[in-house]
């Protein structure tokens, strides 16, 4: 299990899930609505996800797809796998 600290921005609707405190280096985007930022070591910093509650999130080559789908259905984020 990977913790997962969780911070979203209602006002924009925006997720932000940070998995370490290393600093960050650089990000690669998946889509128009998710981004993973990387330490310069190449291990996960953190996600973000756009548009959570209005679209849901997307799983599919997020890491840590189990932990992300836990914690976003514990706030109620419809979670959704496979294209969109």
């Amino acid at each position: 299990m990977t913790h997962l600290l969780l911070e979203y921005d209602e006002s924009v609707d925006a997720a932000y899930l940070t998995v370490s405190d290393q600093p960050w280096d650089h990000q690669t985007r998946l889509d128009d609505a998710r981004g993973i930022n990387y330490a310069a070591d190449g291990s996960v910093v953190g996600i973000e996800i756009l548009s959570p509650r209005r679209k849901g999130v997307l799983l599919d080559g997020l890491p840590f797809p189990d932990d992300i789908a836990r914690v976003m259905q514990a706030v109620s984020f419809r979670v959704l796998q496979g294209t969109r």
